[in-house]
């Protein structure tokens, strides 16, 4: 039987559990929200019918739950006529028996992830120099 020996592991993790996660994770959630608003609202400019849904495009802000800190980007309130502006990103985003299906959220996602994950990983890199792995 092949036996591995590592040496130095107790200092990696040492390191790792010295990460002030909870700093970490609060600025990389706040640094995806720029890159989320600028492609939903970049991938909605072309629905711009009288600008209720484009101008009500926000965030939440960071909020926590039991499953952990987060934000969602999406429209909020309600038109002129009553209609909110969510559900109409959802008739966008999905169609209806009388529209088709012109996506905005799926592929302001798609192009937000690898900016979001580049910004992640220079932010977990910076905490990472920080306890000197």
């Amino acid at each position: 039987m092949a036996k591995l020996r590592i040496q130095g592991f107790d200092d990696v993790i040492r390191n790792l559990t010295s990460l002030d996660v909870e700093h970490m994770t609060e600025e990389m959630i706040e640094a995806a929200e720029p890159v989320m608003i600028k492609n939903l609202k970049a991938w909605s400019a072309s629905h711009y019918a009288d600008g209720d849904m484009y101008n009500s495009i926000k965030s939440t802000g960071l909020k926590k739950n039991n499953k952990g800190k987060y934000l969602v980007v999406r429209p909020t309130g309600k038109d002129k006529d009553g209609v909110r502006n969510m559900e109409k990103m959802a008739y966008l985003e999905y169609g209806t028996a009388h529209q088709r299906a012109t996506p905005v959220l799926t592929p302001a996602v798609k192009e937000s992830e690898p900016v979001i994950n580049h910004k992640m990983d220079e932010i977990f890199d910076r905490y990472l120099k920080k306890v000197s792995i």
